[in-house]
Order: C-alpha cells, then sequence, then structure tokens
C-alpha cells in the first residue's frame, strides 16, 4: 500500500500522461483511445487508493484527537528524553517543576514517582553502552563530591528487554542430544532430543534514597548531578552484584553463579576436580579450558571472562622467565581488555580470584519493568523540621538464563606455573 504523498503523486503523473496521449499528433485515434484507456484504468486505481489513505488519515486524526505532524513531534520528543541522562529528565519533570514553582512550601509534600525513560545501560561520553547513545558526563558542582567506583559493564553484556508484567515466563534447555548422523537412502533417521523446563522468574525491586536539602533540590543543577552521579550509579552497582552472585531468594535476584545446570566448575592449579588439571596450568590456561568445556557441552561460543580485579591484575602484570609481559603490560588496551578472544570485564561484584567464563550475549537476558523511578519527599522522618528532601531510586529488574550450561566458572586464579 502506498503513502498517501505517493498516491498523490501517482494521480498527478497519470493525469500528465493523459494529456500528453491526447495532444500527441504522432498517434492515430485508435492508439490514441487504447492509451487513453488503460491510463485511465491505472488513474481509477490511484484515485481510490487516494480516498482510502485519505480517509483512513482522518479517521486516525479523530481517535487520536491530534494531528501527523503532532505525532511526529512527540516521537522525536521522546527519542530527544531517552537521550537525557536520569538527572536531566528528573529536574525537567513537571513533578520536580511544580514544586520549585510552590517554593517547597505547605508541609509534607512528594514529587510524584517520575519514570526515567534512559536505561541503566546507558553509558557516557567515556563509555556508551550498547544499543545506547552516548550521555555526557554531569559537572559536579561544590558540595557532591567525585567517587571513583568501579566501571558498570556486567549488564552490558547481556540483551536488554522490557516487560509490563512482575513475572518473566521462559523456557531453559536442560538436555540437548544430537544423533544427527549420515543415513542411507531409506534408512531411519536417528532421534535428536531436546527437554526443557519452564521457569518463572519474579522481577526484584532494586532501590535507595539519599536526603539532599532544600537549597539542593532548588538548584537543579545541584539536583541533577547530584542523581546522575549517586542514586543511578548506586542503583546499578547493586543490580551488577546481583546479576553475578544475588541468592534468589527474596528479595534477591538470583545471580549467575548461584544457578544450576552451569558448566563444570575448572579448577585450577593442579586442584582436584572433573575435570583433572595438570599442576602446570596457570590462570590464564585454567579460563582457556573452561572455555573449551563450554563450546563442548553447550555448543555454544563464550563471548566474555568477567573476573575480579585481583585476578586480572595477577593475570596482566605476569612474566616469562626473562622477565617479559606476557601481554602488553603497561601498554596494554585497557579500554578494550581480551583474553584468548574474548572481552574481559575487571570487577569487584566477583568473588576473589574467580572467574565467569560465558555466551552472555546468547545465553540469557536482563528484563526491566519500566526505567528507573525517581522521586522526591521531606515527609521521612524529621526532614521537614531539618529543611532537607529525601530523594528515592528504584529499578525492578529479573535476570533470564535460557541456557545455563553456557556459562561457566573458574576457580582459585594464581600465577603457579
Amino acid at each position: 500500500m502506498p503513502t498517501l504523498i505517493e498516491a498523490k503523486e501517482t494521480v498527478k503523473k497519470l493525469s500528465l500522461d493523459a494529456l500528453k496521449v491526447v495532444q500527441a499528433t504522432d498517434m492515430t485515434p485508435s492508439e490514441q483511445k487504447s492509451a487513453i484507456d488503460k491510463i485511465e484504468e491505472d488513474l481509477k486505481v490511484a484515485q481510490k487508493d487516494v480516498a482510502d489513505l485519505e480517509h483512513i488519515e482522518e479517521k486516525r486524526k479523530q481517535f487520536l484527537g491530534v494531528t501527523t505532524e503532532e505525532l511526529g513531534s512527540r516521537a522525536q520528543e521522546e527519542g530527544r528524553q531517552k537521550l537525557k541522562s536520569i538527572g536531566a529528565q528528573f529536574v525537567e519533570s513537571d513533578g520536580y517543576k511544580n514544586l520549585i514553582k510552590a517554593g517547597l512550601k505547605g508541609g509534607n509534600w512528594t514529587s510524584g514517582q517520575i519514570e526515567i525513560k534512559t536505561t541503566l545501560s546507558e553509558g557516557t561520553v567515556a563509555s556508551p553502552g550498547p544499543g545506547n547513545a552516548p550521555v555526557a558526563i554531569p559537572t559536579l558542582l561544590p558540595g557532591v563530591v567525585d567517587i571513583r567506583f568501579q566501571p558498570l559493564v556486567v549488564a552490558d553484556l547481556f540483551p536488554q528487554g522490557t516487560t509490563e508484567t512482575p513475572l518473566i515466563r521462559y523456557l531453559v534447555e536442560t538436555t540437548a542430544t544430537n544423533a544427527a548422523a549420515a543415513t542411507l537412502e531409506g534408512g531411519a533417521y536417528p532421534e535428536s532430543a531436546l527437554a526443557f523446563d519452564k521457569v518463572d522468574e519474579p522481577l526484584k525491586k532494586l532501590t535507595t534514597f539519599l536526603p539532599i536539602t532544600d537549597e539542593m533540590l532548588e538548584d537543579w543543577q545541584q539536583a541533577q548531578s547530584y542523581i546522575n552521579a549517586r542514586l543511578r550509579l548506586f542503583i546499578a552497582l547493586t543490580e551488577q552484584s546481583e546479576l553475578l552472585t544475588g541468592s534468589g531468594t527474596d528479595p534477591h535476584l538470583k545471580g549467575l553463579l548461584n544457578r544450576s545446570g552451569l558448566a563444570v566448575t575448572i579448577p585450577q592449579a593442579g586442584q582436584t576436580g572433573p575435570p583433572l588439571i595438570p599442576a602446570s596450568d596457570n590462570a590464564m590456561d585454567a579460563i582457556y579450558r573452561q572455555i573449551t568445556q563450554i563450546r563442548i557441552t553447550s555448543f555454544m561460543e563464550p563471548d566474555s571472562i568477567v573476573i575480579d580485579p585481583v585476578g586480572w591484575e595477577d593475570i596482566l602484570l605476569s612474566k616469562n622467565l626473562q622477565g617479559n609481559y606476557y601481554a602488553n603490560g603497561p601498554f596494554a588496551d585497557a579500554t578494550n581488555p581480551m583474553l584468548w578472544g574474548k572481552k574481559a570485564v575487571p570487577t569487584p561484584a566477583m568473588p576473589a580470584n574467580t572467574a565467569l567464563v560465558g555466551a552472555f550475549a546468547q545465553a540469557a537476558q536482563i528484563f526491566r519493568k519500566g526505567g528507573i523511578t525517581v522521586e522526591a519527599s521531606n515527609s521521612h522522618v524529621d526532614y521537614f523540621a531539618k529543611g532537607l528532601v529525601a530523594i528515592r531510586a528504584e529499578q525492578r529488574a529479573a535476570l533470564a538464563v535460557y541456557r545455563p550450561g553456557a556459562f561457566g566458572e573458574v576457580t582459585g586464579l594464581t600465577l603457579t606455573n
């Protein structure tokens, strides 16, 4: 079906073609009639398309109460909102503006819940998250001390999903038997098998609140910086830990390391375990053995290695007997760390001397219900009497792991050779 503009252009073109035929001097009357009859048939079809599309457009305006131009303007505004930091969206919301207009007067008050459209993995100018436009790093003004947190990268390894329900239901592959084989003509086909378990994954709530003064809230630049530099990071840091080590007992997420069905844990440096690891193995060898184990048992290719910072430090600083770094030493690419061709993600959220190898982009997914919800109120305990305001943030999320066998732990990392 053409668009309304395309249909109108077709009518205009056919009308001009008919005029040219009528004015032609090099055609016989019979040829002119035949050409005009053909054009008239096409013209009737195009005119009907125009009438149908105009009817649809008119009904759309009636149902929505807005013009097409207004709809486009709204879509553009929603796009601009998604490019803004959560602090900017908060201070530009009607709830915040109404509070400032009222001068924070009138006893106990609240801004009401303000849903932020930007995701946790929005990234920054220095480190943009996948699939998200870079968001400017806020300028922190006096009164907000800049604290350097670990980079937020674990959540970025997973595909991002959204949901409107409090529960995610999905199938987990428990058994995969590949019996495919070369078969003679007329021979019986070998039977492969797949087994699944149905899993219900409830969304869990990650929350926090921070106090600020009335004066800071009235200064929108400070309020914006405070929210960007604190609330978003605090929620995201908690999410990072929950994704890896959450116990699954309410109110916690069930983290990857506490899932059943993971690939066999690979011990390092001669420890007992399946398979038996040679005593000459170092941390890098043990990690590669886990990569191989996942390839064999899950038929998937790992894409990332999440590792604790001390274990990663030992790997980066490791040297051969001549004192040369195995890697690039102080000239290694810190912005895109790699090991065995896989993305390396050092984070304190991992247990000490432990790494997690996995096919993050294929075998699991994060689901979030809406964005971060931010709300300000002075009704917390004695905040009204002290001129303080509580700004709270909430994020609801769940982790779906479709194939646990695509993830495997490596323990006891050392540089023993």
